[in-house]
């Protein structure tokens, strides 16, 4: 079966500059590996048309789906609807659906010309519903276009994936040992060189108050039905070296 692949485009000045941290693609991420589908790109730009058209462009070629968020509010700099009409050469319009969403949404009097801008979008789009706070996103090819107001994504996002094809999950395990990780290393690469299919990370902790460490080792594997035999000799590795260990 061919992998289910994605990408994550985080649009927004504010990201780069420090001022709002990204929460939105660990919490993409995350749902996307439970789901089987295997994230091989994040990628993190301004609010600058070009940017956005090319990237939206090359991140559409090369992987099966495409995450947006940020840039689909109210405010002037508020671009990636239009920039994502460029890349696929449609028309940036008024969406009747989402005009009407937007007018039953707010109180009369109060759907002003800045909350209109919300309902323009590329033709032919469709629309990603936002129960939190009305203002919709959009499927375009395979491109969905979100919010980058983290609860609202997160919403949207959990009932975009009840509807998209999906794979076999990741199968991932973790072993947390006392070792350090410089007096494993050779033995978790002769490891690694054994069993291909299977991906072993290593990532050291230290707790500067006990001054105590240690390293969680993750086994993790996209296409192995089961990770007992890696855990099994990476574990009696850890003893032979007078080490202990447990499975998290």
């Amino acid at each position: 079966m061919t992998m289910l692949t994605a990408g994550i485009l985080i649009i927004g000045d504010e990201v780069l500059s420090g001022r709002t941290q990204d929460t939105n693609s660990n919490f993409i991420a995350k749902n996307l590996t439970s789901s089987g589908i295997k994230l091989e790109e994040i990628k993190v730009i301004q609010d600058v048309k070009d940017h956005i058209i090319n990237s939206v462009k090359i991140f559409s070629e090369n992987y099966s789906y495409v995450f947006t968020t940020g840039g689909i509010g109210p405010t002037h700099d508020d671009i990636t609807s239009e920039s994502v009409a460029e890349a696929f050469n449609k028309k940036f319009e008024m969406n009747k659906e989402a005009f009407n969403i937007l007018e039953k949404y707010y109180p009369e009097g109060e759907f002003n010309e800045s909350r209109q801008r919300m309902a323009k979008m590329p033709s032919d789009v469709q629309l990603i519903y936002n129960p939190m706070t009305a203002a919709p996103g959009f499927i375009l090819n395979n491109v969905y276009v979100l919010p980058g107001v983290p609860k609202i994504m997160e919403v949207m996002f959990i009932n975009i994936l009840k509807n998209i094809k999906k794979g076999k999950p990741k199968n991932v395990m973790t072993l947390n040992t006392n070792l350090y990780e410089s007096k494993l290393a050779p033995y978790l690469n002769d490891i690694q060189k054994k069993y291909k299919d299977c991906s072993i990370g290593s990532y050291p902790y230290f707790n500067f108050l006990s001054k105590t460490g240690g390293v969680n080792i993750s086994i993790s594997s996209w296409t192995m039905d089961s990770l007992d035999d890696v855990v099994k000799e990476i574990s009696e590795m850890i003893k032979l070296n007078g080490g202990n260990y447990s499975i998290v």
